[in-house]
């Protein structure tokens, strides 16, 4: 049996990360927007909810506060909003995740980790380089506390 004879011929779903900013959702839309080349695919603000939904209240200074976005990376999507998902723990920026870009191509890696880290706010955790299993691999903390990898693949995925 191989690894896909239990895949269906088109599947009905997709898995997309979601990340929770506290209130740095709008920032961090546009930090991708510029650096990379996020597309908007959906933006709802606290304002746009709150005229939506007479029930939706906010405090005042978040009306550009997100409430649900989904952006188009590469060939992935992303979803970012203010709130954390699991309201019984505390938020915080977490180390138990992140996010890996990868392609085969060498020079669009190469593109996406220099604008990401062009700006002085990211933190190179690993600088790109080649390692055993890449040409090119590394890993950078953004300005929201998350942590992408960068990957020169060499799988057909």
């Amino acid at each position: 049996m191989t690894p896909n004879s239990n895949k269906q011929a088109a599947s009905t779903f997709e898995v997309i990360p979601f990340l929770s900013l506290n209130g740095r959702a709008a920032e961090a839309i546009a930090f991708y927007v510029r650096t990379l080349d996020a597309e908007i695919l959906l933006k709802v603000s606290y304002a746009d909810m709150a005229g939506r939904d007479e029930s939706f209240t906010f405090e005042k200074g978040q009306e550009d506060y997100v409430t649900h976005s989904v952006l188009q990376i590469g060939s992935g999507k992303l979803m970012l909003a203010e709130e954390e998902m699991d309201r019984t723990r505390p938020w915080s920026a977490g180390n138990d995740f992140s996010l890996c870009i990868q392609s085969r191509d060498h020079a669009e890696i190469e593109r996406l980790y220099n604008r990401l880290t062009a700006d002085e706010r990211v933190t190179v955790l690993s600088p790109l380089a080649p390692n055993s299993f890449s040409s090119g691999y590394a890993a950078v903390r953004d300005p929201f506390g998350v942590v992408f990898q960068f990957t020169v693949t060499r799988h057909e995925f």
